[in-house]
């Protein structure tokens, strides 16, 4: 596959970095870090990371000004009125935990690309991915920004870049992003497949 830039708009808004209370678990799966193709996007599933709880911190950072026909150029929009004015440079710690003890997090890194469309608009919400185990559960992503909680507490002198793939964005062709999406699921939970909903339908199995 060529080197892809990634899209901009609200996944570029900040650096992140991340450190978890303890080493994270890895996924193996010969399905792994492999593309398959939709009938218009490429979804690469490249790790699945389980994680007691998610810690990181953002550091605010001015939108980058494009020409509108720039490759891989999407438009960010404007904050809301009520949405708070950050300044740029500001470090914010922030820690997202599963919602009960006999939970863990699910941390799936991705790469969706588009080499077929002109353009193509994707709404990654909760129901734009799915995690199913062996008796045919479904896990939809978690809203990291709804459920993120900020502290005073830094995630830690290491970490690792991190970029969540959420929210409505522009992918051109030959564009394509590569960043995570958080599930939650019972703890050690083996999981049989992974399928991709959002402006287009596949599934790979692990």
């Amino acid at each position: 596959m060529p080197s892809l830039r990634l899209g901009l708009g609200t996944l570029v808004a900040c650096l992140l970095l991340f450190l978890v209370g303890v080493v994270a678990c890895t996924e193996v799966s010969p399905n792994l870090n492999k593309y398959y193709q939709g009938r218009t996007l490429v979804v690469n599933i490249v790790t699945i990371d389980r994680v007691p709880d998610l810690r990181y911190s953002t550091i605010q950072q001015p939108a980058p000004t494009l020409p509108p026909d720039a490759p891989c150029a999407s438009q960010t929009p404007a904050p809301s009125a009520d949405q708070p004015v950050i300044e740029p440079g500001k470090v914010q710690h922030w820690r997202l935990t599963p919602s009960g003890q006999k939970l863990e997090l699910v941390l799936v890194r991705l790469k969706l690309e588009n080499h077929t469309a002109t353009s193509v608009i994707v709404n990654v919400d909760e129901d734009a991915a799915e995690l199913r185990d062996f008796a045919s559960t479904i896990y939809r992503p978690l809203n990291v920004t709804q459920r993120v909680q900020e502290t005073t507490e830094p995630p830690g002198p290491q970490g690792r870049s991190l970029v969540f793939v959420q929210g409505s964005m522009e992918l051109k062709k030959d564009c394509g992003v590569d960043g995570w999406m958080v599930f939650e699921a019972p703890k050690d939970t083996k999981f049989r497949e992974f399928r991709w909903r959002a402006s287009d339908s596949l599934s790979i199995d692990f």
